[in-house]
């Protein structure tokens, strides 16, 4: 980037002060008196970006809620037009009026990023189109103009965070799908220091189709992360030629989910899944990626309660934390009614139903579907598990044992299926009162595996 930013360190030391001052009482609530002090630094200092900032910040607090009875900011900034042409920097200091009382105002923002790229501050520009986006989070066409702005600059890690924006909005969006891998693309490019990159043609950059290959094949047994970001690079040529093509789409998802961005690669399973007009297996490949997002959102909500469980923040945590897990059951279950509908007679549907059920807390509904679930020699053992489970949510106890002691006989080796099958049999035969044959259960997995949960501290407690 070209544009020579001033920081607090650069000011004069009246200017300093005048800023120091500002920040404190923006802080303090103070946000009107703030933009007072700010507005003639900016002035003066037009290049003083996180001045900018400061005052666009002070400006939301001073009119958050605030309605004006009458906008007459659309006419002043069309009187400015003919000024932004003629000296763009001059128009900065008009335009920051304007914003001092209504911050995320697009037309007068939308002029800020025209003017300030006149004037060659390409940063400053970025900044009025990312109040534009914080203020009207759903508009995609300034969205797309910044993130094509971030591509110009070379500033191709905020352009994934903008196309990522997008495809919340609208996950549809092919243009900010083709985005995201041609932004990093160019990350990758940026930090092995490529040269010829212009930001879409990245076939170039791949000396010929046989590298290509080697690259492909590479992912196939095991590659580097700047190996896949080579190999995305060269897919981003091959989507930017054909958007449809269902294989292309699944090999980005399928290298997204290898470097473990996880978002990007929902956005491409899903699209190739609306391009294979419902294919199973990349249905199943959405689920378990979506599973995946929404475990990380619980396991970050989970830590912000266990950092500090009696704080306001946590309280907030929990009931999001609630709200999501609910969510995440219905959606669960949903899902696999839908897929068990079409496929009737797939037992490893039927299994994952039955599961789903269960963990909604519908026991009885999924009875039934584990009951023909485990009918499939493959997954038999899980789904008496499974079964059990509910047979003892219903305080059927006798018929839980019988289905664990018949899981139990047909596996031969004490593997992870079947201490899990003895240690829910021995908690079942516990509640029962059947003490000699809950400690013969937990025996069996003591002797093998020491430390398998609680089963040493239980085991040792009966002698």
């Amino acid at each position: 980037m070209s544009e020579a930013v001033t920081t607090p360190t650069d000011l004069s030391p009246a200017h300093r002060s005048l800023f120091d001052k500002a920040a404190a009482s923006v802080k303090m609530q103070n946000a009107s008196y703030a933009v007072q002090l700010l507005l003639p630094i900016i002035k003066e200092v037009p290049s003083f970006l996180e001045g900018r900032k400061t005052l666009r910040t002070a400006a939301a607090l001073a009119h958050s809620g605030k309605k004006k009875l009458i906008d007459t900011s659309a006419l002043a900034v069309m009187k400015l037009k003919t000024k932004a042409a003629a000296d763009p920097l001059g128009v900065l200091y008009d335009l920051e009026e304007i914003l001092a009382t209504d911050p995320f105002n697009p037309s007068a923002n939308e002029m800020l990023f025209t003017a300030a790229n006149a004037a060659k501050m390409e940063q400053t520009a970025a900044f009025g189109l990312e109040m534009i986006m914080k203020g009207h989070p759903s508009n995609i066409k300034n969205m797309h103009k910044l993130a094509e702005h971030y591509m110009n600059i070379n500033d191709p890690e905020k352009a994934i965070v903008v196309f990522n924006n997008i495809l919340k909005v609208d996950n549809s969006d092919g243009e900010a799908r083709r985005g995201v891998t041609n932004a990093n693309a160019r990350q990758s490019m940026n930090k092995q220091k490529w040269e010829g990159g212009d930001g879409g043609d990245f076939r170039k950059l791949l000396k010929n189709q046989e590298q290509a290959k080697q690259l492909e094949a590479q992912n196939r047994i095991g590659a580097t992360k700047e190996q896949m970001m080579e190999q995305l690079a060269y897919l981003g040529a091959e989507y930017e030629a054909d958007p449809n093509n269902v294989d292309t789409s699944r090999k980005i998802g399928e290298l997204y989910e290898r470097l473990d961005d996880y978002a990007s690669a929902l956005s491409y399973f899903q699209w190739a899944l609306q391009l294979s007009n419902g294919d199973a297996s990349l249905e199943t490949k959405v689920n378990k990626i979506q599973d995946r997002l929404d475990e990380s959102t619980i396991a970050q909500l989970q830590a912000t309660i266990d950092a500090d469980p009696t704080a306001d923040s946590a309280e907030a945590a929990r009931e999001q934390l609630k709200d999501l897990q609910q969510v995440r059951i219905e959606k669960l279950v949903t899902t696999s009614r839908d897929r068990v509908e079409r496929n009737p007679t797939d037992p490893q549907l039927r299994f994952e139903l039955g599961i789903n059920l269960f963990n909604a807390g519908h026991p009885t509904e999924a009875i039934p579907e584990l009951q023909r679930a485990k009918n499939n020699p493959a997954i038999r053992n899980k789904a008496m598990l499974a079964l059990a489970k509910c047979y003892e949510a219903k305080n059927m106890l006798d018929l839980g044992v019988r289905q664990l002691q018949e899981a139990a006989g047909e596996i031969p080796t004490l593997d992870a299926v079947k201490k899990e099958i003895l240690y829910t049999l021995g908690n079942i035969l516990e509640k029962m009162g059947r003490k000699e044959e809950f400690l013969d259960a937990f025996k069996q997995i003591y002797e093998v595996d020491y430390g398998y949960k609680d089963v040493a501290t239980r085991v040792e407690s009966s002698y």
